[in-house]
């Protein structure tokens, strides 16, 4: 359960950034708070903001972090980092990004784990853990590359040898299956889902549709496609075998089927995935079918998130989508925010944070004043801020889209000539 993530010097954010879900005083819809082991933290997160405001620079910031830790042990030496600092000033230029998740893992106990790097090297690197209010220090990699162990100083040392400037020691360690590395390391890397490229999420989704539990995440798909008001009565997944050696040599190089990379003269077989929908239609309650790639975006988009939403509330997942409402209606986001907030339906901490620009989902009906934050630009320093609405003094009646859509919260586009 991710408690807390903040940023500084990447993309737009050149000051630190914090995005708490760590819950405030604040007594009102205490279903929108996940309790494990005693610890906090809010199930979903919607943040608002204009166009390049640093909506996506934050998302972006999590997907790099989560990508470096879950990659490092792949990373050649001397293989660039991929973090962007803030360009906009020449010193953040040359500083290191700064990374930092406080999170509750699968063992129930809570971590602080924080990086910084430039793109040659980690600059800082730090793990710490509490079984009580007070932290115990697991280790501390500092600017010249020495390190601090406690407890774990016998086991963790003769590793460092191991690991390499450009490489977190957090993976190196759980590499060599160090206890005290593998629960935090195996929770930031697998219970954390950033929704990237979308073919890459497709081949995910495909991958677990055909796996050992297909007709579980089938009957989930289904469902919620009827809960979303879809007239679909059953998904079809038809797995075609094709022989690579037909049409073999005329393959073009670098050619994918379904994300796998073909080469002319390959033999075997490649699986090729055929989905269809059923429709029952009329008072004669007939059955027709229709290919996937014939359905609307929104179907196709609620058929790649099936399994990804269902695999969330079965391991307690993180997901942090930009901009859901690219291709999906209100009522349809609004129903999975809803999922979360659902004690029978999520059932082991899952969350959900979400960019978007749907002002019709801001209402203290659905969310506590903790949970909506917004992003905002300066365009004379081009900084992006982060703050929550929590920040403001908003009362419970309150229209909060109608105060957005006013200005009293800041982060809306500034039209020039236009009133509104």
């Amino acid at each position: 359960m991710l408690i807390q993530f903040s940023v500084e010097n990447f993309m737009s954010f050149k000051e630190r950034a914090v995005l708490s879900l760590s819950p405030s005083k604040d007594r009102e819809h205490q279903e929108n708070v996940n309790n494990i082991n005693g610890y906090q933290a809010t199930n979903s997160i919607a943040i608002y903001g204009a166009n390049a405001s640093g909506k996506t620079s934050l998302y972006k910031a999590m997907t790099i972090a989560t990508i470096f830790i879950r990659n490092s042990n792949l990373l050649q030496v001397n293989q660039p980092i991929g973090v962007m600092p803030f360009k906009f000033d020449e010193k953040t230029m040359m500083q290191p990004s700064k990374f930092e998740f406080i999170f509750v893992a699968d063992d129930g106990n809570r971590y602080v784990y924080g990086f910084s790097a430039s793109q040659r090297r980690v600059h800082e690197e730090y793990l710490y853990l509490y079984k009580t209010h007070k932290p115990t220090l697991i280790f501390e990699r500092n600017e010249n590359d020495e390190y601090t162990f406690k407890s774990q100083k016998t086991i963790l040392e003769p590793l460092v040898r191991f690991n390499s400037p450009n490489k977190l020691f957090l993976a190196t360690a759980t590499n060599w299956n160090t206890e005290s590395t593998k629960i935090p390391f195996s929770w930031l890397t697998e219970k954390i889902v950033t929704f990237t490229d979308a073919q890459a999420l497709t081949n995910i989704s495909l991958g677990l549709y055909k796996g050992d539990k297909k007709e579980e995440y089938l009957k989930f798909t289904e469902e919620l496609l009827k809960q979303a008001d879809i007239n679909i009565s059953k998904i079809d997944i038809k797995i075609k075998k094709t022989p690579l050696g037909y049409p073999g040599e005329n393959l073009f190089p670098g050619i994918q089927i379904n994300g796998q990379p073909i080469t002319p003269g390959q033999q075997g077989f490649i699986e090729q995935f055929e989905v269809f929908t059923e429709h029952i239609i009329g008072e004669e309650k007939i059955s027709h079918q229709l290919a996937l790639a014939e359905e609307s975006l929104g179907t196709n988009q609620l058929f790649v998130l099936g399994p990804f939403l269902k695999d969330a509330f079965e391991n307690g997942t993180t997901i942090f989508i930009d901009e859901i409402d690219k291709s999906l209606h209100t009522f349809i986001v609004r129903h999975i925010v809803n999922m979360f907030r659902d004690k029978d339906i999520n059932r082991n901490g899952a969350q959900l944070i979400f960019t978007t620009h749907d002002t019709s989902l801001l209402s203290l009906e659905t969310f506590r004043r903790d949970q909506v934050y917004f992003t905002e630009k300066d365009n004379v320093t081009g900084i992006s801020d982060l703050y929550s609405l929590d920040e403001f003094s908003v009362r419970k009646t309150d229209n909060i889209e109608k105060g957005y859509l006013l200005g009293r919260y800041g982060a809306i586009p500034y039209i020039r000539g236009e009133e509104f």
